[in-house]
């Protein structure tokens, strides 16, 4: 029995073994940066705003048995193209975020569509070829805003483009300029829209989830005809997040040096509100046919087929669903910065993300709402946490900036090894325990 536990234990410790690591790597950085705690819970909040819809974005496709769809490139991309055009026109505020969205969202059902027709053409190779799609992306959209735009597509706006002088001495407006500023209205149009201190907040957030707990519970026990244990463990996810409210409110009460840290924290509601809505959304979608489909053909493509799925249809399809949440996720990601650097902002998109994703201890085919929100926290407080520490250490914050970068990419070489050294293994003791069937079979012939 006591074999069993600590098998057990050695199991969970070895499946959450990343984010352990990278828990102690921001506690530490934390330290010896020196920052306080209310910067970095403000820092934080803002980052997982901004990023945790890209990051939500890659669920699908892991599911499908794509792996990690470095191809969000084109979704970032799409998003960017609905920003611009909203500048261009002047359509400013959350009525031109809107008009963006929408703009992405045909952009990207088409980026997405076309992608999902090439992974169909290299099964098993999804991962290396949506990165190079993504670099061949770049150079396609590069020589349209570079070259395209006021030459072969008709376009002036001296806010957002470069001129030059003609032969005849005329201006002529060609190409986009590398960084472009939102209008005032645009920049933080969504974070800015509503939003709440943290100390008001958080009683609100306790009593909701406190009755969305009772209520799925009770859901449980009439319809399922559940008990009351089993009950709570189907609302666990709820539960827990409750209780922990509960021990902030608690420690909000009792503690100065909580108050002290969470007292000038503001939470944007709405971006909270659409992230919350997007995640519901992909939860839906796992819970309907498509996401059942979408989870067999992940399993094995052949039981799938035999099924009567059709496997082609169903991995186009979660690679337009990927696509799309990417450009809304950039969207929000870009109105939180206040511009977007035209050649560059989408570039880093799907490494950061898969990197932040693979932190939460996600796997190339396994990824949870649980590891998305977990990576985002633990990598963006490195990455910009890294800096202050190298500063304070080095007295040079660039060494800082070159650990980030080696942590980026060094996140993803890792997880690759390790979900290849835990397949061999898992193989190597599926073949050992065939055998062992085999050979008690023909003993007890």
């Amino acid at each position: 029995m006591e074999n069993k536990k600590r098998n057990k234990v050695l199991e969970i410790l070895q499946g959450n073994m990343v984010p352990i690591l990278f828990t102690v790597l921001c506690l530490v950085s934390i330290k010896i940066s020196g920052q306080t705690a209310s910067y970095v819970i403000t820092e934080t909040i803002s980052r997982v705003g901004r990023n945790a819809i890209l990051i939500v974005s890659l669920i699908l496709p892991v599911m499908c048995g794509m792996g990690l769809n470095f191809s969000i490139v084109l979704g970032a991309m799409a998003g960017e193209i609905g920003l611009i055009l909203i500048t261009h026109w002047s359509i400013d505020g959350l009525p031109g975020i809107v008009v963006a969205a929408l703009i992405g969202t045909v952009l990207a059902v088409i980026l997405g569509t076309l992608t999902g027709i090439l992974f169909n053409k290299v099964k098993g190779q999804e991962m290396i070829t949506g990165m190079i799609l993504g670099f061949f992306a770049v150079g396609i959209y590069d020589l349209i805003f570079i070259f395209m735009v006021g030459s072969v597509i008709p376009m002036v706006n001296p806010e957002i483009m470069l001129n030059s002088q003609n032969a005849a001495g005329e201006t002529v407006y060609v190409g986009l300029r590398n960084t472009i500023d939102f209008h005032a209205a645009t920049k933080y149009a969504v974070d800015n829209a509503w939003k709440v201190m943290f100390v008001k907040l958080l009683p609100v957030l306790l009593a909701i989830f406190g009755v969305v707990t009772v209520l799925v519970a009770a859901w449980n026990m009439g319809k399922k005809k559940l008990d009351v244990k089993k009950s709570l463990f189907a609302a666990k996810g709820f539960l827990i997040t409750t209780v922990l409210l509960a021990i902030f409110q608690i420690l909000m009460k009792t503690s100065k040096n909580v108050q002290k840290a969470f007292f000038i924290v503001q939470v944007p509601v709405l971006t909270s509100i659409l992230i919350a809505l997007v995640c519901l959304l992909v939860v839906f979608i796992t819970k309907t046919k498509l996401g059942q489909d979408i989870k067999t053909v992940g399993m094995d493509m052949q039981v799938a087929t035999a099924a009567g799925i059709n496997v082609d249809r169903t991995r186009i399809v979660a690679t337009v669903l990927s696509t799309v949440i990417a450009s809304w996720g950039q969207i929000i990601f870009l109105q939180n910065i206040g511009n977007v650097q035209t050649f560059n902002s989408h570039e880093q998109v799907g490494t950061y993300a898969v990197a932040a994703l693979l932190v939460g201890g996600a796997s190339i085919d396994k990824a949870t709402m649980g590891q998305v929100f977990t990576g985002t926290i633990l990598f963006h407080i490195l990455f910009f946490i890294t800096p202050l520490a190298g500063k304070v250490l080095f007295s040079d914050p660039q060494l800082g900036e070159y650990f980030r970068v080696f942590l980026c990419y060094g996140i993803i070489a890792v997880s690759l090894i390790l979900y290849a050294w835990k397949k061999i293994v898992a193989d190597r003791r599926r073949i050992e325990e065939e055998n062992r069937q085999q050979m008690a079979e023909l003993e007890s012939k």
